[in-house]
């Protein structure tokens, strides 16, 4: 038998160099230096989802006349079953996305103004604050108040 490099004669040939190959030898190993694991080191090499196609003009346009323009209102809530709240001035109306179908839910009258919104998270419960410190819970699927908190 010939010796190669790095090879003593009598002794089986070995191979000096090796290439590991992504996602073994050395990631797997309790000596790397890596501080991500093992694991999410094959998550973060996985193939990515295909990119989202987003359309640049819009397929529905809502219009919300009297929509105020304050950062701390709370004006807008998306339900868990399809259905947007937007408070416009004293009124709540509700947009059904999977019937484009729009209500108006209630009207706080006088000089009560919507502040908040808030959809509970499963279910037809929505909750309206006004800007006199009270808060109504309705319910949207009847159209009825369920109940009037005070000093809130």
């Amino acid at each position: 038998t010939q010796s190669t490099w790095g090879d003593a004669p009598g002794s089986p040939r070995r191979n000096i160099f090796s290439f590991y190959a992504p996602g073994q030898g050395a990631v797997d190993s309790p000596y790397s230096l890596s501080p991500v694991g093992a694991d999410s080191q094959r998550l973060l090499q996985s193939p990515r989802r295909a990119a989202r196609k987003i359309a640049r003009t819009p397929f529905k346009v809502l219009d919300a006349p009297n929509l105020k323009d304050d950062f701390y209102l709370n004006l807008v809530d998306w339900s868990s079953s399809n259905v947007l709240a937007v408070g416009l001035n004293s009124c709540v109306y509700l947009w059904s996305a999977c019937t484009s179908k729009v209500t108006k839910l209630c009207d706080l009258g006088g000089s009560d103004i919507v502040t908040s919104v808030s959809w509970i998270p499963r279910g037809p419960l929505l909750a309206i604050g006004g800007s006199n410190g009270e808060v109504q819970i309705w319910d949207a699927v009847k159209c009825k108040l369920v109940r009037h908190l005070r000093g809130h």
